[in-house]
């Protein structure tokens, strides 16, 4: 239950960002009366690369540091930035697409209340401007549908279990058998060196005190010549 509480969240979370974006660039479009195409100087169909073209030259043009005299460069130049943001992004780009035709649809009925001053004309464009809002929320989900997600997830749930499962019994399965490995090993090598000890032994015992002695005087001999080392312990 955790688990679906933690996805119903996640999934809230996304859609909560994807539609502020939205709430964002359509209002954003919605206080400027002005066509961003015609104030970038392109089509409404023109390509992502004429449409940085139209921006570079339309910037130039009104930078405020191109004539520092003129006060309105700062506004128009703010606008001109507002409109390549828009336009350069294809989710922004698209949204503000249907918001132009939108307004251009209700504009005759708007522009000739508007000239009135009505508050019920200002009540009925903001009460369309809103239903595309009221639209795009995701409605209510019937039990049949609550019904289907829960299992989804309940059956999300049960294959991740399994798959933690599955996995601890290979670490634990793997770890046995590395140790078992291990084990052999070290076993073995107790043998081995056992041998060595007992056949050193039974040799010593066999060859007597002084013969032992003399052996093990000419080996240390041996082990001196080959390594090149004098008495005193320093290398010749």
């Amino acid at each position: 239950m955790q688990l679906e509480a933690h996805l119903r969240l996640s999934q809230g979370c996304l859609w909560f960002c994807k539609s502020s974006q939205r709430l964002f660039s359509l209002c954003t479009a919605r206080r400027s009366s002005t066509n961003y195409y015609e104030l970038l100087g392109v089509k409404s169909d023109a390509t992502l690369e004429q449409i940085k073209n139209a921006f570079f030259n339309q910037s130039k043009k009104l930078h405020p540091d191109s004539d520092p005299s003129n006060p309105g460069l700062h506004s128009q130049f703010v606008q001109l930035n507002e409109a390549y943001r828009v336009l350069c992004r294809e989710g922004s780009r698209r949204d503000y697409d249907l918001r132009l035709r939108y307004r251009n649809a209700a504009g005759p009925t708007y522009r000739s209340s508007s000239s009135t001053n009505s508050p019920s004309a200002e009540a009925a464009e903001s009460m369309r401007y809103w239903e595309q809002f009221r639209q795009a929320q995701p409605q209510e989900n019937t039990a049949e549908e609550r019904e289907k997600r829960k299992k989804h997830n309940m059956h999300l749930v049960g294959y991740c279990m399994l798959t933690m499962l599955l996995s601890l019994s290979i670490h634990y399965f793997g770890f046995r058998k590395l140790e078992e490995v291990h084990n052999n090993f070290m076993d073995e090598k107790d043998i081995i060196i056992t041998d060595i000890y007992s056949k050193s032994k039974e040799r010593a015992r066999m060859n007597g005190f002084k013969k032992q002695q003399e052996i093990l005087r000419q080996k240390h001999a041996e082990f001196l010549e080959r390594y090149k080392i004098r008495s005193d312990g320093e290398d010749k």
